[in-house]
């Protein structure tokens, strides 16, 4: 709460992170439980990209939040639904962590482990922009799982297989991506445990592993074979891989340059990491020194104990793998491959950002620095204790975060109120800005807050156009660049387009033209009275144009 107080104690519609992925999101948690109460397909959807609709297993729909959230969103709004995931995304990490830690070591050292992962510079980047991504506790729990079968063997196949089965379901209907994140840090995790009890141990743990793997196949195959057949097979399903793998990536030298999220960042540390590719919230593989010292000790001064060593060795080959298929220090990137190749050539799974591992790394580095505060509890020179805590502190300081970022976001009163006078239920509306990316993601707040009640031929989503080609947004049109150029401040079209914006309008049966509150509006106000030979009227901080005939376009009038 403290983290989250520009969110909770500002304004009761404040959005956490603000960004266009927030306010996507934030459409999401709308969606699911529309569709459900509607009787429509939750999976694809023509409220957005209208006619052709999007297949929305492709973009992180997030369902189970949104059912769960359902009773907050009908109530309190979708917007508090978000900034309620985001603040439980951070308590169940920690939670999870600690249960995970407390199997291993005493109490106040697993609250301690707990507390650096769920608070890690990673999740505290994520969460205030990423809620779905900050849903971090499949790393915890899966290796509880391994844990329990493998190592410990207090939990037989049938148990642990089940509730793995459920666990995957669950990511899998949040964040879709964990799932593939987290197959390839068990596969590490596995690796080095099959690595450090040798070839004959292996072998026999090998049916229990399979007998587990058969029971998680049926919780999972019953909750996701109806999400993922549509995403798989469905209408509108994107070909190949999504890039961003060479993009999103871990920086070696983000480690140890602080970014904007810790309170301790200078200037000439933030000029840095601008230079990283990806965006400061992907950008979140920092530990800082203190922290990287005080984990490369333990891991080397305690590197007998079993739990430390798998740590260490998964912690270190899994940061590899986050530094994507090639090398990256300072925002110079290297013609060095990396093993992070081999995952991206594989289809669908290929799609992970490989940046995003680094929430296992803070995994393990959490682990280590539990061994390290309970061996510290153990110590009885003074001395020492004292040398352990001002290193604790030390790490502390080093990650301590800023507020998180929150954002008041403009809804125009005009989408608050039933808007059937201008467009009735159901129809397709042209907003404007022209909604195709994150920073002109607030038509689809607006659609949301307005309940579903009309469609756009718009919105921030990867999908595919009339070819089955992958695109970023709406596959672009006359009107989409003209609206676009006119957001960006290059003036107003000459009339030569007219006829063209005409005709999609028409394609796309548009019932009414909004424009709501944006940069350049009097341009884009000048624009659609030319096009549609009209004056708008101001409703609800909106400038509307009903059409009267969707299919001609013949008659426009300002309701």
């Amino acid at each position: 709460m403290a983290f989250l107080h520009t969110v909770w104690f500002t304004s009761p519609t404040a959005l956490a992170g603000g960004s266009g992925d927030a306010q996507q999101t934030v459409w999401f948690l709308t969606w699911t439980p529309w569709a459900v109460s509607h009787g429509a397909n939750p999976f694809l959807t023509t409220h957005i990209n209208a006619p052709q609709g999007v297949n929305l297993m492709w973009d992180a729909l997030a369902p189970l939040a949104a059912l769960v959230l359902w009773p907050v969103t009908a109530t309190a709004g979708a917007v508090v639904s978000y900034d309620l995931m985001v603040t439980l995304d951070l308590v169940l990490a920690a939670w999870c962590a600690y249960l995970l830690l407390r199997r291993h070591v005493r109490q106040l050292a697993a609250l301690a482990g707990g507390a650096l992962y769920g608070f890690s510079p990673f999740l505290l980047s994520q969460a205030p922009s990423h809620g779905k991504v900050a849903f971090a506790v499949m790393p915890p729990l899966l290796l509880l799982l391994i844990d329990g079968l493998l190592v410990r063997r207090d939990y037989g196949p049938r148990r642990a297989g089940l509730q793995l089965g459920l666990l995957v379901a669950a990511q899998l209907l949040v964040f879709e991506e964990g799932v593939v994140l987290g197959l390839v840090a068990g596969a590490v995790v596995l690796l080095v445990l099959a690595l450090r009890a040798g070839r004959r141990r292996t072998r026999e743990a090998v049916p229990r592993l399979l007998r587990a793997l058969a029971w998680a196949a049926l919780p999972l195959l019953v909750i996701a074979a109806v999400p993922l057949g549509f995403q798989l097979f469905g209408p509108n399903r994107v070909p190949g891989t999504v890039p961003g793998g060479s993009v999103y990536v871990t920086d070696l030298a983000n480690l140890v340059v602080p970014t904007p999220t810790q309170l301790i960042s200078p200037d000439a540390a933030q000029q840095l990491t601008a230079r990283l590719s990806g965006n400061t919230v992907e950008n979140a593989s920092y530990l800082g020194v203190p922290l990287l010292l005080l984990a490369l000790f333990a891991a080397w001064r305690w590197r007998r104990r079993p739990l430390v060593a798998v740590a260490t060795w998964s912690g270190v080959a899994l940061a590899v793998l986050s530094l994507g298929p090639q090398l990256h220090v300072g925002g110079h990137v290297s013609r060095l491959p990396l093993p992070w190749r081999v995952v991206e050539a594989i289809p669908v799974l290929g799609s992970a950002l490989p940046s995003r591992l680094w929430v296992y790394v803070d995994l393990a580095v959490a682990v280590v620095l539990a061994v390290f505060v309970e061996e510290l509890l153990r110590q009885r020179v003074a001395a020492l204790r004292w040398a352990g805590a001002a290193a604790l502190v030390l790490v502390g300081v080093a990650v301590f975060p800023r507020g998180a970022v929150a954002a008041q976001p403009v809804v125009p009163a005009f989408f608050t109120a039933p808007i059937t006078a201008a467009a009735p239920a159901g129809s397709t509306v042209l907003v404007a800005p022209y909604s195709h990316d994150a920073e002109t993601a607030q038509p689809m707040l607006w659609q949301a807050e307005a309940g579903m009640s009309f469609r756009m031929p718009e919105g921030y989503f990867v999908g595919v156009d009339a070819t089955g080609t992958r695109t970023d947004g709406p596959a672009r049109t006359a009107t989409s660049t003209v609206m676009t150029d006119v957001a960006a401040g290059r003036g107003v079209a000459p009339a030569g387009v007219d006829a063209q914006i005409l005709a999609e309008l028409r394609r796309w049966k548009v019932s009414a033209v909004v424009v709501g509150p944006m940069p350049h509006e009097a341009d884009m106000i000048a624009l659609f009275t030319r096009v549609l030979h009209a004056s708008p009227r101001k409703r609800g901080g909106a400038y509307v144009w009903t059409v009267t005939s969707g299919a001609a376009l013949s008659r426009v009038k300002a309701p």
